[in-house]
């Protein structure tokens, strides 16, 4: 058991060592042309400055790029010179060696100046072909002349000190060709004749590679982490010299391992990156790369299919940029440039007998034996063996009907047997063993049509996915079931698009109408229901997986990725507002560390097991999959092919490769007035960092961008206007501010970036403003047009207070005058109006006297007829007592007939009692009314007791009036006085006062 599982761990690591040994890094390179306004092709020389602008050195002039536009600065045409070399100072500024002389910016006119000195010496060597320069580490600039003379440069302000180095040149034509200060401080010089010469005290002097034997021109000298240089030659090819053991390797092409040596001896340029990698420029073989590591070199050439290779093949210049971006200068294509960030790893197409006219995608699939199986686009099948490197190319033959059926294959298999499922587009279903290379013939192969789907179940049977259902294969190759629409077994299409067993062993099937699940020998379908956001997002399902969780996952057509929860039995929408930016999910599976990997329209996204979601595109070397997908190998390799051959990479080691820090710098002002658009000089205002705007400005625009010269559309701004508002404002990727009627005062306007991970630059760009103010706003104006005001004002007041004084004199006369006429007139208003009001209140007198007696007159009326009841009730009374002396006495019947007389005169009285009320109403109108509306229940003995009280008749005349005995009289006012709610401090005549209307006065 030890020995085969040894065995085992052998085989692995001699074929993953295989594996590694195949391998050629994968880059992403972009391009900066003509259309991009570069003024020439051929670029000796790349610089990006510390403000992260991009510098070109071309035949022509200098280009300054800045993302947005190219500002070409021409100042060699009448020296008829070229540009050497260029760099930045420690203090910032641009040098420009030439082949006449030697070069400086002039912020102030942004122009290229020639550099003079005080001293005539000094400017002859200056005025010459300068042909390299560096900058030492004490801030002395170290130049060399095609002449052969070397003098170190110390630029001050106050002064210019210089000091001639001299070297046995041994010829006249022998000069410093490269100049290099490794990290010890030690100066290293390589001449036009070969050899390597250093600084010891006070000379140049030799070094052993000299017993090497190199005659040809050193171009440029770099040192790697270890000490070592690295020396390129202008066709001996490439030289790594250990100068403390006086040892060196040679690198030339040779015929025999590429991957061992340069494939080209003439090399112009080097780089030693911080991963010690050494990248190496050529004449011709373009851009060659070591990999000190695995002492292996790749090489990268330009690909007219391909529109991510290097530009030309003729690499004059490599320069490191900002945020781990190596730019190149060509012969012919340019500026060509990409991210240092090795982590792809490519099989090119040409090894995989692929074609780059094909842009048709291809499936991938490793087998157990390590061989990779992929699809040629149309143009059938390739079998990969990564041991020996050969691939076996099948394709349909139609004369032969025992080859491969079908050339456009739309998936791939492998069974526990080892072979190899394969289906087609239209020529049904293959079936490879692998072993005999022979192809086998299951039931009904051919009646299946475009095969997008093989899946093995719990049982080890074959589901094949076609557009007429689902046919189950027995590992003998003879059909178990059918399943379509027509079985009447919830199949929601007979369009198959994928398949998937998941851990239950329950078989999930995806259809161009919706996700369907096989249990208990049925299919129950999931379809996306409209404004049901618990459901599928979409009905065309390409891809299904299963989470580390059991949740299921669930790639659409244009509608992002689902996840089925089993618990709650719905689908939760994973999209753009959760970082997925892609709609097409074609592919998805899990790597070892449980991160989701979907193969999508836009390239891989990546969501950790935490839920954050990266996504990788074109300029992480990440192609489209548009009908393909990528695959998880037991290695730890993720796999994807295509026209570009099969690219892969280790899932932990893939970063995305937005720019982290980018800085942020501002590109052009433009101010709007009443006579256009003026464009103003942005140098001025970068060495000042102000900005002062003219009195007539009405609208200015200020453009900005970044470092981030990579992926500028991902990166986001946000501005604020110090002064006018204190909180960020987000503009997205747009980098033009506009402006318009400042008020006059200072302002500070900052811009930072905010990256495609969301992280905000450290870096802010800063811009100070000042408004300035027109001829009206200026303060003298203001305080000459105030004095101005208060004079008018002192002015207009004194006018207007004469003038007051004038129309008061007026006016008291006008006054007086008016005023004896109107009291001439108020006397005899007065006199008439008395006169009036005497004869008013005469009548007034009268006719009070009048209702006075008319008042009398009724009141003496009730009076009598009162007293006339007060007698009839005598009479009564008289009768009551007659009645009863005759019924004593027995008296005879006359006597009884003057009682009935008398009878007859008491019912006459009682006819008394309406007149009564009559006069009773003239006197004390709305008297009854009032009383009856207090107390509705009170009787019309209560009220004729209440008439008689109001009359202040006595209790004694009351008694006679009602025939009762005077304390009756006084038991019926008291329970009168408790009907009433008469309070006991309250007499009746209070009361009935209370009872009164109320009259207006």
């Amino acid at each position: 058991m030890r020995i085969h599982l040894l065995l085992y761990f052998f085989i692995c690591f001699i074929f993953n060592s295989l594996v590694l040994t195949a391998q050629n890094v994968s880059i992403q390179f972009q391009s900066i042309t003509f259309e991009d306004g570069i003024s020439d092709s051929r670029i000796n020389h790349v610089m990006q400055d510390k403000e992260g602008f991009l510098w070109f050195a071309t035949r022509l002039g200098i280009d300054r790029y800045n993302g947005q536009t190219m500002k070409t600065y021409q100042f060699l045409q009448e020296k008829q010179a070229e540009i050497n070399t260029m760099l930045q100072s420690q203090k910032g500024h641009i040098i420009v060696a030439t082949t006449k002389g030697l070069y400086f910016l002039n912020i102030e006119n942004d122009r290229f100046e020639l550099l003079k000195s005080q001293n005539a010496e000094l400017d002859t060597h200056l005025d010459t072909n300068i042909h390299s320069i560096i900058q030492l580490k004490d801030g002395r600039f170290l130049c060399s002349s095609a002449t052969g003379t070397i003098f170190s440069l110390s630029l001050e302000e106050s002064k210019t000190e210089y000091h001639i180095f001299n070297f046995d040149k041994g010829s006249n034509n022998n000069y410093a060709s490269a100049l290099f200060q490794d990290v010890n401080g030690v100066i290293w010089m390589g001449t036009s004749q070969g050899a390597l010469w250093f600084y010891n005290e006070s000379e140049f002097v030799p070094s052993g590679f000299s017993k090497f034997n190199n005659t040809t021109y050193i171009n440029e000298i770099t040192a790697d982490a270890d000490g070592n240089l690295w020396i390129a030659t202008n066709g001996n090819g490439l030289f790594n010299f250990n100068a403390d053991l006086e040892q060196a390797k040679h690198y030339k092409k040779t015929n025999n391992n590429h991957s061992e040596t340069i494939n080209n001896n003439m090399v112009l340029s080097l780089y030693a990156d911080k991963n010690d990698n050494i990248w190496i420029g050529t004449d011709g073989g373009g851009l060659n790369l070591y990999k000190k590591a695995k002492s292996k070199f790749h090489h990268f050439q330009s690909d007219g299919y391909n529109e991510f290779s290097i530009s030309d093949n003729a690499i004059l210049d490599i320069s490191p940029g900002e945020d781990n971006v190596i730019w190149t200068g060509t012969v012919h294509g340019g500026v060509s440039y990409f991210k240092n960030n090795i982590s792809l790893y490519n099989i090119p197409p040409s090894k995989l007998g692929m074609d780059h006219k094909d842009k048709q995608d291809s499936r991938i699939l490793e087998a157990k034996n390590g061989e990779f199986w992929l699809t040629a686009g149309r143009n059938g099948l390739r079998r990969f063996n990564p041991k020996t490197g050969k691939t076996t190319i099948f394709k349909d033959d139609p004369s032969d009907k025992n080859d491969l059926s079908g050339n456009n294959i739309l998936s791939l298999y492998e069974d526990s047997l080892g072979r190899i499922w394969i289906g087609t587009l239209y020529g049904g279903l293959n079936i490879l063993n692998p072993k005999t290379n022979q192809f086998l013939k299951a039931e009904n192969w051919s009646g299946l049509k475009a095969i997008f789907a093989i899946e093995k179940d719990g049982k080890g049977n074959i589901w094949v996915g076609s557009n007429s259902g689902i046919t189950v294969y027995a590992t003998q190759l003879n059909i178990l079931h059918t399943y379509s629409v027509n079985s009447n077994i919830g199949l929601s299409s007979n369009v198959i698009t994928c398949l998937y067993k998941d851990v239950k062993d329950d078989m999930w099937a995806g259809t161009a109408t919706g996700l369907n699940v096989f249990k208990q020998d049925k299919f129950t379908s999931y379809l996306p229901i409209k404004e049901d956001k618990t459901s599928l997002s979409g009905s065309r399902i390409l891809s299904i997986a299963e989470d580390d969780d059991l949740s299921i996952l669930v790639g659409t057509y244009g509608y992002g990725l689902n996840r089925y929860v089993r618990s709650s039995d719905n689908f939760i929408r994973i999209g753009k507002d959760n970082g997925l930016e892609a709609t097409f999910i074609r592919g998805i599976f899990l790597d070892d560390e449980k991160n989701i990997w979907c193969s999508t329209n836009l390239g891989l996204s990546k969501i950790s097991p935490e839920g954050i979601v990266q996504n990788f595109d074109g300029h992480d070397g990440i192609e489209p999959f548009n009908n393909n997908k990528a695959e998880f190998g037991r290695d730890g390799y993720i796999y994807m092919a295509g026209t570009f051959g099969i690219t892969y990479f280790k899932a932990k080691e893939l970063k995305n490769n937005y720019s982290k820090n980018p800085n942020v710098f501002f590109t052009s002002i433009s101010l709007i007035n009443e006579n256009g658009i003026e464009q103003v000089p942005f140098e001025n205002h970068l060495k000042t960092n102000r900005l002062t705007l003219p009195q007539d400005n009405v609208v200015f625009n200020i453009g900005f961008a970044t470092s981030n010269y990579w992926d500028p559309e991902k990166i986001i701004f946000a501005y604020k206007l110090e002064g006018l508002h204190e909180q960020w404002q987000t503009v997205g990727s747009q980098q033009t501010l506009y402006f318009s009627n400042l008020d006059p005062g200072d302002y500070t306007l900052k811009v930072k970036a905010i990256n495609n991970a969301g992280n905000e630059s450290s870096h802010i760009a800063s811009l100070k403003i000042t408004a300035m103010p027109s001829f009206w706003e200026k303060i003298w104006v203001k305080i000459l047009m105030f004095l101005f005001f208060i004079a008018t004002v002192i002015g207009f007041l004194k006018w207007r207070i004469s003038a007051i004084k004038r129309q008061k004199l007026e006016l008291e006369l006008r006054v007086n005058q008016k005023t004896k006429l109107v009291e001439e007139q108020n006397k005899k208003i007065y006199k008439n109006n008395l006169d009036l009001l005497n004869a008013e209140k005469a009548n007034q007198e009268l006719k009070r006297k009048q209702l006075e007696n008319e008042l009398n007159f009724k009141t003496d009326e009730l009076t009598n007829r009162t007293l006339r009841e007060i007698h009839k009730n005598n009479l009564l009374d008289k009768i009551k007592n007659d009645i009863s002396k005759v019924a004593k006495r027995n008296e005879d019947s006359e006597r009884l007939k003057s009682i009935v007389n008398l009878i007859d005169d008491t019912l006459n009285l009682d006819k008394d009692w309406d007149d009564f009320y009559n006069l009773f109403q003239q006197v004390q109108p709305a008297f009854i009314s009032n009383l009856k509306k207090m107390c509705p229940n009170i009787t019309d003995r209560d009220v004729k007791l209440c008439a008689l009280i109001r009359l202040n008749f006595s209790s004694q005349h009351i008694a006679t009036l009602f025939g009762i005995s005077e304390s009756s009289i006084k038991v019926a006012r008291h329970r009168l006085r408790k009907k009433l709610k008469i309070e006991e401090n309250q007499s009746f005549q209070e009361f009935f006062e209370s009872l009164r209307p109320k009259t207006a006065t």
